[in-house]
């Protein structure tokens, strides 16, 4: 059996063994003093800085002489590796050097060729294997002389890389009213802005996305939020050309790129309708040197044969400039069903124009049915704690905390990897009977993503980018393959899906664990204990208040 790699978070969990420190927020303090002074350091000492969470730090002098300290040590070499098309060096290539026990997360300061002022694209990569892989984004600092990012283990080398453009397309869904998450602004190359629905008129109502200049092209959206509507339209020849005429106007008026059109409830019965509906609009987007795209659901498997509804994709594909793919959010059906569309799709449609939707929020599923929710929703529901408390609590007497979300004494699965879903999970007894939530992560993603490279897809769509959704940060997996067109499969440390117990006063019968005993101070207070859980990449804490009381 493959050993599972090392995730990100191990030394916090290695720390998280220790006994707690006396005061906390000093030591806060002097972490920050510290990292203040290893900056100071970088900015004094090139080339490359690196601070582990096992501790330790290192630099060289330039000129490729390596200068050891008790840890690390770090070369510059004197080429650099090709370069794929589209990724630019801004630093040498340097090779790190440390024991076996001190290569775990860490953050890389290097320092770049040239004082820069624009980060976005840039990431830190390694060369390994005769191929480079991207490690982590990449900040300025220094002024702009350096950049630095966080890697889960301390690669062999390391360089900062620019991309310049972009091996497949990324888009972006945004909900009106909401701002673009930061990290997925580096990523994106097409924003689409919930802009524009149709009226039954044919008309088209919504007020233009006021959308800050950025590097990625701005398409809006046009969602219908009633099927009624949509195919009230479309069986009317004169309502389909006023709102193909409304739509182009729209457009040019906001002097947009181009439109999204997401009608994924369109009648079977309205197929062809739809398709000379489309047909009208490509030719009045065409005309004005502006883009069509199509946001339709991915085709039904039933009985081994193919359902595709209302969508005529072989007509379709050669009408819209992309068609991007909708598809199933119940995670146990996700892969079985996407593969069987894009098998069907891509015998039909030029796959370099087709784009997989890949959803950053999570997705619960109980008796009442299926809905997404935020990374914090999620880990907010993994983290709740239950105890056995009836009445008050006596000074020095025990009580019992349970992760009552992830415990199997109560009902739930604990925290676990899905290989039919390829991401982490965790059931519990809940509301309507057993409940079921995937975490959507970069783990998650990157198996998702491998579907679009497998099947040579022009890009994928992040199905919502909005900062304010709090979806989880697929960003890594998504830059990974625009950067390098592949992307690498990996699963989360299983030892973080333990959930651990922290209490500054009493005492813990375990550091972790489904459950614990806590045994209260012999001080009557109110007391708190802390419940971290984790998905492999973050993690989350809730805490617990307990009221010790003295007896009368």
């Amino acid at each position: 059996m493959a050993r599972e790699p090392r995730g990100p978070f191990d030394p916090l969990l290695t720390d998280a063994a220790k006994p707690p420190a006396p005061d906390r927020a000093a030591a806060y303090i002097i972490g920050t003093i510290v990292g203040l002074a290893v900056l100071l350091l970088v900015l004094v000492l090139p080339p490359i800085s690196v601070l582990s969470r096992g501790g330790g730090a290192a630099s060289a002098n330039d000129g490729g002489a390596p200068v050891n300290s008790d840890t690390y040590s770090s070369t510059v070499r004197t080429g650099m590796p090709k370069l794929p098309a589209g990724l630019v060096a801004e630093s040498g290539l340097f090779d790190l050097a440390a024991p076996a026990n001190k290569r775990g997360g860490s953050r890389l300061t290097v320092p770049l060729k040239d004082k820069q002022t624009d980060e976005r694209s840039l990431a830190l990569y390694t060369y390994s294997g005769g191929a480079w892989q991207r490690l982590a984004d990449a900040a300025l600092v220094a002024g702009g002389s350096a950049a630095r990012g966080e890697v889960p283990s301390l690669p062999g080398n390391v360089a900062v890389l620019r991309r310049t453009k972009a091996s497949l397309q990324v888009a972006g869904v945004l909900p009106a009213g909401t701002t673009v998450q930061q990290a997925a602004a580096a990523a994106l190359t097409t924003l689409h802005p919930l802009t524009f629905i149709p009226t039954d008129t044919g008309d088209v109502a919504g007020t233009p996305p006021a959308v800050p200049p950025a590097s990625y092209t701005v398409v809006p959206a046009i969602v219908a939020p009633s099927a009624d509507t949509v195919n009230a339209i479309l069986r009317s020849p004169q309502l389909r050309a006023r709102h193909a005429q409304a739509i182009a106007a729209a457009v040019k008026q906001g002097n947009f790129a181009g439109i999204d059109i997401d009608y994924h409830s369109v009648a079977p019965e309205q197929k062809d309708q739809f398709t000379d509906f489309v047909s009208q609009l490509a030719m009045a987007l065409h005309a004005d040197q502006r883009t069509l795209t199509l946001t339709l659901p991915a085709p039904m498997s039933k009985n081994g044969s193919i359902d595709a509804g209302a969508y005529d994709w072989a007509k379709l594909g050669q009408l819209a400039d992309s068609i991007e793919i909708a598809t199933n959010i119940d995670q146990e059906l996700y892969f079985q069903d996407t593969e069987a569309a894009l098998n069907y799709i891509t015998g039909k449609v030029d796959p370099a124009k087709l784009l997989l939707t890949i959803s950053s929020l999570s997705v619960e599923r109980g008796g009442d049915g299926l809905r997404t929710m935020s990374l914090n929703d999620a880990l907010t529901l993994a983290s709740q704690v239950s105890t056995d408390v009836a009445a008050s609590i006596a000074p020095s007497s025990p009580v019992k905390l349970t992760a009552q979300d992830l415990a199997q004494s109560a009902g739930a699965s604990g925290m676990r990897w899905d290989d039919t879903a390829r991401a982490v999970t965790f059931s519990y007894a809940g509301r309507g009977g057993k409940r079921t939530v995937w975490i959507a992560n970069r783990f998650s993603a990157a198996f998702r993503l491998q579907l679009a490279q497998r099947f040579s897809l022009g890009g994928v769509v992040i199905s919502d980018v909005a900062a304010e959704d709090g979806g989880g940060d697929v960003w890594p997996a998504v830059s990974e393959l625009a950067d390098s067109g592949a992307v690498r499969l990996t699963k989360p440390n299983g030892a973080l899906f333990t959930p651990s117990w922290q209490a500054a006063d009493g005492a813990l019968s375990a550091k972790s664990g489904e459950s614990v005993i806590w045994t209260a101070p012999a001080k009557a207070g109110t007391y708190q204990v802390t419940l971290i859980v984790s998905d492999g990449v973050v993690r989350a804490a809730q805490k617990v208040t307990l009221d010790v009381v003295a007896p009368r």
